[in-house]
């Protein structure tokens, strides 16, 4: 009986769940599952052994697995384990790797979701690139010609001031207060409302306020540069005018203001031209060029260079064609000359996060 051999890809989220693949040899998935959150044992090793179970029972029929390679949300200490797990803190402090290795004995690696993310479109293009992700928050990566992420965040002591702006840069990068208030009103939009909205939500911590370090003067860039930044934008652009309401179906209405749905009703918005949204995805743009501004002038002492193409991933980003057009301009003024262009992944219709991993498993394998 023959043997296919595969390297196992896991994509661990706190959204839907784990997902699960098989890559074989050429890169081809030959299966998927999920593991769904809500089965997430409270304990990490019940955690840790269920999972081992789902993806002995996800393995094709007279497979092996080879490898294996981890994407994970949050950061992570080097030797792989959950060091800040975003929305699972009880697993924090608990080796994910270490317990697969124990589990399959097999080579197995691990690096967070944005990472892999710019590892896999590194593995279609061979070239080094900068990518960002834009989900809840705004994570990136900066990898080299030959395949490695530069300046990750392992290991993090917990300042603000250890992360580098092209890895952390929703969390790291400060975004002045003075800058956006005037940026607010070239499009007639009060940024008091938008800080006023931001103490109101109550999804939101009380430090929303501050920047980096506890910075009074700034905010982080993910509390804008995210998919709830977005609906948080328009929000503060809106006000009391609700002409945008008679372009929306009831359905669309009761959703325009849950961050987590409303992306797709401001990108229709704006793409009738409707002035709050393009406003909205103008001003979006804008503040995007200013946060590139401060990653690229920090990032020149190690070498990153203002001409690298910038990919991006996250259904955020799925609205590129309506922020785009304003934040390449701005950073062409700047002298920015690197393009925004959608993730490869995505338009191969591939989840970038599990391809990424079978790159990990590969090289995982390749170097046990």
């Amino acid at each position: 009986m023959n043997t296919d051999q595969y390297y196992a890809a896991l994509d661990i989220g706190a959204g839907r769940g784990a997902k699960i693949a098989f890559f074989n040899s050429k890169g081809k998935i030959a299966s998927e599952s999920l593991f769904g959150v809500e089965d997430y044992c409270l304990e990490f090793s019940e955690f840790a052994d269920t999972l081992a179970r789902k993806i002995k029972d996800a393995l094709p029929p007279h497979g092996k697995m080879l490898s294996m390679g981890i994407s994970s949300a949050g950061i992570l200490s080097s030797d792989g384990g959950f060091q800040l797990f975003a929305n699972c803190a009880r697993y924090n402090g608990h080796n994910i790797r270490k317990a697969m290795e124990e589990a399959f004995d097999i080579p197995v690696a691990i690096d967070n979701d944005a990472n892999t993310g710019a590892l896999a479109e590194w593995s279609v293009l061979k070239m080094e690139l900068l990518y960002w992700v834009f989900g809840g928050g705004w994570g990136g990566a900066w990898v080299s010609e030959d395949g490695q992420v530069l300046h990750p965040a392992h290991d993090w002591d917990g300042r603000d001031s250890s992360l580098h702006y092209t890895n952390e840069p929703g969390y790291a990068i400060p975004l002045s207060k003075h800058r956006l208030r005037l940026l607010f009103l070239e499009v007639g939009a009060s940024y008091e409302l938008f800080e006023q909205h931001l103490i109101e939500d109550p999804d939101l911590p009380e430090s929303v306020l501050l920047g980096p370090g506890g910075c009074p003067d700034s905010l982080r860039a993910e509390v804008i540069l995210s998919g709830p930044g977005r609906c948080r934008l328009f929000r503060a652009l809106v006000g009391d005018d609700t002409f945008y309401e008679r372009f929306l179906d009831i359905h669309e209405l009761n959703q325009i203001n849950d961050p987590s749905i409303a992306g797709k009703h401001i990108s229709k918005l704006s793409n009738m031209r409707v002035e709050s949204a393009v406003n909205t995805d103008r001003l979006y743009g804008k503040i995007l060029a200013e946060a590139a501004r401060i990653m690229f002038k920090a990032g020149a002492a190690d070498g990153l260079r203002g001409d690298l193409p910038i990919f991006l991933g996250g259904k955020p980003s799925y609205a590129l064609p309506y922020f785009g057009p304003s934040c390449q301009r701005v950073l062409g003024k700047m002298g920015i000359m690197s393009y925004l262009r959608p993730s490869v992944l995505d338009e191969k219709n591939l989840n970038a996060n599990l391809v990424g991993a079978s790159v990990l498993a590969r090289r995982a394998y390749e170097t046990r």
